[in-house]
């Protein structure tokens, strides 16, 4: 479990590191290959600010969602997963790569993180802070990933 310095610090580092960013590229469904038998679930939790989502704030319950699960092969990234999600699910993820860091997702379906970075989309594996983003993490089990809008208040 990362503690809170350490998750105020990856997040420093993530904010920090935009003058190395990278271009934006267009979501793509899975390949063939990357579809399989491992089930990923996906819950967005906007909370207070469900009411500002572009296409799912009708299908939002106390401003989060859980989707029906993905089904991926081995080693797909949770990255992948979320840019099929969107297009599956009709809503829109912008997103800023960081070099040697991979993609890091600063808005779904319209809702970013304050500019003053008090509020960021913080990524979760089961539950917990994940310890790489969600580029670097590949899926080898059926697991459940999270973006919640998150406060630095909470820490």
């Amino acid at each position: 479990m990362m503690n809170k310095s350490m998750s105020i610090l990856f997040t420093i580092l993530i904010f920090a590191s935009s003058a190395f960013a990278g271009c934006v590229r267009e979501a793509t469904p899975l390949e063939e290959d990357e579809v399989g038998d491992l089930s990923v679930v996906v819950t967005l939790d906007f909370g207070e600010r469900g009411n500002e989502t572009a296409n799912l704030e009708e299908r939002l319950t106390n401003g989060s969602i859980t989707f029906e699960p993905v089904m991926v092969s081995n080693n797909t990234s949770a990255y992948r997963v979320m840019e099929a999600l969107q297009l599956r699910e009709n809503f829109s993820i912008d997103v800023t790569y960081y070099v040697g860091m991979g993609a890091y997702i600063h808005t779904i379906d319209g809702v970013s993180g304050a500019s003053d970075y008090s509020t960021w989309w913080g990524f979760y594996e089961n539950g917990e802070m994940a310890l790489v983003g969600a580029s670097s993490m590949m899926i080898t089990n059926n697991t459940n990933i999270s973006w919640m809008l998150t406060s630095s208040a909470d820490y």
